[in-house]
Order: C-alpha cells, then sequence, then structure tokens
C-alpha cells in the first residue's frame, strides 16, 4: 500500500528494531570483552599493590552505566516510539540527541557518585585514580563492543527497499 505523501509517517508497528534479547546479547558481549580485558591486565601483576579492589570496583561501575546505555540505546531504536517524529527530520534527530545524551548523562552520573562515595570513604588518590581510569576505559570498551553487536542486529532487521511505482526512464532527451 503507497502511502499518498512522501513525509506522511509510516503507520505504528508492534515491537521494535531489536527486543530484549538482542539488547541482552549486546550489554553481554561489552561485558565480556570488559572483563576479559580487566583479567588480562589483572593477570600480568602491573596493577600497584592496593589497586586492584578499585579497579573491578571501576568495571562493575562501568558496566552498570553501560546496562543503562544500552536500554537507553534501546528506546532510540524503537518503532513505536519514532512514529511520531517520523515526518520531521529535525524532531527525528532530536530525539536522537536526547537519548544519546541521556545515555552519556547516566555514565556521568555513575562516575561522579562512584568518586563522591570513594571519597567520602577516605580513599587515596591512587585508589581514587585506578577506579576512574578503569571506569573509563570499561565504558569506552563496552560502548564500542555494544554499539557493534547493535549495528549488526540493526543491519539483520533491514528490509529490503520497497520497489518504485514510477515507469522506468528511457535514456532518449
Amino acid at each position: 500500500m503507497a502511502q499518498p505523501y512522501p513525509n506522511q509517517p509510516a503507520a505504528p508497528v508492534a515491537g521494535t528494531v531489536v527486543d530484549g534479547a538482542v539488547l541482552g546479547k549486546a550489554i553481554g558481549r561489552g561485558a565480556a570483552f570488559v572483563v576479559a580485558i580487566a583479567t588480562a591486565v589483572w593477570a600480568t601483576g602491573v596493577l600497584p599493590e592496593g589497586t586492584p579492589y578499585y579497579v573491578a570496583l571501576g568495571t562493575a561501575a562501568a558496566l552498570l552505566a553501560g546496562m543503562a546505555a544500552v536500554w537507553l540505546h534501546g528506546r532510540l531504536l524503537d518503532k513505536n516510539a519514532s512514529v511520531p517524529f517520523a515526518s520531521d527530520g529535525r524532531l527525528m534527530a532530536s530525539r536522537v540527541r536526547s537519548l544519546l545524551a541521556a545515555a552519556f548523562g547516566v555514565k556521568l552520573a555513575v562516575l561522579v557518585i562512584g568518586v563522591v562515595a570513594l571519597r567520602q570513604s577516605g580513599v587515596k588518590f591512587a585508589e581514587l585514580a585506578a577506579f576512574c581510569v578503569t571506569f573509563a576505559a570499561a565504558s569506552l570498551v563496552c560502548q564500542l563492543a555494544t554499539a557493534f553487536s547493535l549495528s549488526r542486529a540493526i543491519g539483520r532487521h533491514r528490509k529490503p527497499a520497497a520497489s518504485s511505482t514510477r515507469p522506468p526512464t528511457s535514456p532518449n532527451p
């Protein structure tokens, strides 16, 4: 069924582009990469004495923030939530920016809460730095892994382009 106007929003569809299982798989892959890297770093013995606990805490905090960010990215991919914005590219772009900013805000809030809690408990600078650096690295690795996983999931769910109803044009001028 052809739509009478090209900018008319599509009818609402059930479900999302990616479901909870795909989001779970994405965060699972991100967590697996982060834990593997953290374990490898810990096994090499390069961590200063007294910091492995804070490295583990930074990794856990990054994974918690990553789970919240993946949930927000899932909202970004929700077809039903995008239908009201489908006819206006600026509104859709604003929605995308808002959800990406919210995901960044969640990560920043988890980091700030962690730093404040550790400072209140009297943690020294070396341990605090271990927490922050680990949080940043783990958050980045998790974000890259989940972005790759979600982009592959979106690619698998894409539908082929509909054929045009216009007749082919002839090459004659």
